[in-house]
């Protein structure tokens, strides 16, 4: 059975989903939209997509799309996300999902009620480096996970209407990149915080610039990370054991890990690279439509959950509520 995708929104990101979904031979690419419909007839074109829309109701209307991905601004995600879900459409949809804890909640809900797959394109969890990384953490071969500290950083422009910067958009770092380390910390510890606390660095739009953050876990693990527009910083993640560590080449799209015992001595190396990362998270979610699931076991709806709950514990910290 070949899964059919759609695509709302046709930024960047979508560019990158579309190229991994040609990429495959059991999954394949058969409308896009967009609020214009002559950027939509465009990018239709350029990823050989069979129908474009310039309307969101009408792709969600098309018997012909299994899933839909959704890769606009994080603003947008809930109400289109909830749309598609009312109509029964399998939804794959750009991290965050949602900007907190309630939507999240409220999606997951709708989901499980419509009987309708739901997945938060969360592509790190995807990745064979970072499952390879959870195995060995399951496996106990760094012994009980103590700490694990990571960083996402770019050096980008101050632009107040860019949407890493404009409120309305849903700007901050913490919803565009500190997603990634609350994430991956929750998916490696399989826990969910018990004690976050933070600061930020507040941008005159009134969005989190930067920020350092710290979570403590119910089974006595920490994790640190900050995040940011503001600067270029190391990405690699480190997990640290009582029997050891690991080092995951970056927080937010791993193709290498490494596993060193208690003395620094590197025992085991994983690697694996694509021309697009992207696919195993398409793959994935297809898979999951075949075999009628309504939620992704790699990236479970109370893990999203969870990560949105640590968005409103911050945001209140600093203000931003």
């Amino acid at each position: 059975m070949k899964v059919r995708y759609g695509i709302i929104g046709l930024g960047n990101i979508s560019n990158k989903f579309a190229d991994a979904v040609n990429r495959e031979n059991d999954i394949e690419l058969v409308s896009v939209a967009a609020r214009d419909q002559a950027r939509a007839d465009i990018f239709a074109k350029k990823y050989k997509a069979k129908k474009a829309y310039g309307s969101y109701a009408d792709i969600m209307a098309d018997p012909d799309v299994d899933i839909i991905y959704i890769g606009t601004t994080h603003n947008f995600h809930f109400d289109i996300v909830k749309e598609c879900l009312n109509k029964h459409k399998a939804v794959i949809c750009e991290k965050p999902l949602v900007l907190t804890k309630k939507e999240a909640e409220d999606l997951a809900a709708l989901a499980q009620k419509n009987n309708t797959l739901l997945m938060e394109a969360m592509w790190t969890r995807c990745l064979p480096a970072y499952r390879k990384a959870q195995e060995w953490v399951r496996e106990g071969r760094i012994g009980e996970v103590k700490q694990i500290s990571s960083n996402f950083y770019f050096l980008g422009k101050y632009d107040p209407e860019s949407r890493w910067y404009n409120p309305k958009l849903a700007g901050g770092s913490l919803f565009d990149l500190g997603v990634y380390p609350i994430d991956f910390s929750i998916g490696i510890v399989g826990e969910y915080p018990s004690v976050v606390t933070g600061t930020a660095k507040i941008a005159p739009t009134n969005v989190d610039e930067s920020a350092a953050v710290a979570m403590s876990f119910p089974g006595g693990a920490l994790a640190t990370f900050s995040c940011g527009f503001t600067a270029h910083a190391y990405d690699d993640a480190l997990v640290y054991g009582t029997k050891g560590k690991i080092s995951v080449e970056n927080c937010c799209g791993p193709t290498k890990a490494a596993l060193f015992d208690i003395k620094d001595k590197r025992v085991e190396k994983f690697e694996e690279r694509e021309p697009n990362g992207f696919i195993y998270q398409a793959r994935h979610c297809a898979e999951l439509f075949r075999a009628g699931k309504l939620q992704s076991d790699l990236i479970p709806w109370q893990d999203t959950i969870a990560c949105s709950g640590v968005f409103d514990t911050l945001r209140k910290q600093w203000g931003l509520i």
